[in-house]
């Protein structure tokens, strides 16, 4: 019998490993109100975010009963996003890092998109009588409230008026805040 030699290339890909997990943990996705978006259109004083807070766990004192969007809309894809971060990581793994990102977009999309869709399909408490039927007084552009030809205030149509029953649902602008951010960690957890 001959002897036989056999060569074998053994392929060292640490470098690629730690490339693939760092992929998977450097970003984080987060579905809120960032700080960019806080602003109301229109008002003073109450951002968005201290609203959505104060909507998601109520205002007892205020008369103001939960109405809550952002942590049931988390809750509804939890494991449609758990699916996609399995995705990610196999695909990192393999030489794909770039999945990791997109995965946290589809992420970030699908929260938002969650989070929006209660302010439609909800069990909220409905709004009181007297918040149905108020009618804001009429401003013109400066803020200076319009008047009649008897100097009387003139005032605008209530939410039952114009059908505009939903809570939450007034201008739209606290539903529109709610959005994702894909942010960078601050330290890594892979050690290089």
């Amino acid at each position: 019998m001959k002897p036989t030699l056999t060569v074998r290339q053994t392929l060292n890909n640490v470098a690629g490993l730690r490339k693939a997990v760092a992929a998977l943990t450097e970003q984080d996705v987060y579905v809120g109100i960032p700080a960019d978006h806080t602003n109301r259109e229109g008002a003073q004083g109450i951002s968005n975010a201290e609203l959505g807070y104060i909507h998601e766990f109520g205002a007892p004192a205020n008369n103001l009963p939960a109405r809550a969007a952002l942590l049931p809309g988390i809750r509804a894809i939890q494991d449609d996003a758990a699916a996609l971060l399995k995705d990610a990581a196999a695909s990192a793994l393999a030489g794909k890092p770039g999945a990791v990102e997109t995965a946290l977009n589809k992420i970030g999309l699908l929260g938002q998109n969650s989070v929006r869709a209660r302010f439609v399909d909800n069990d909220w408490a409905p709004l009181s009588d007297r918040t149905l039927d108020y009618q804001p007084l009429k401003k013109d552009d400066t803020g200076a409230v319009m008047t009649d030809k008897k100097g009387n205030p003139q005032r605008k149509k209530s939410r039952r008026e114009r059908g505009n029953i939903n809570p939450l649902l007034d201008s739209g602008q606290l539903r529109k805040a709610y959005t994702y951010v894909l942010r960078q960690r601050q330290g890594s957890m892979v050690i290089k």
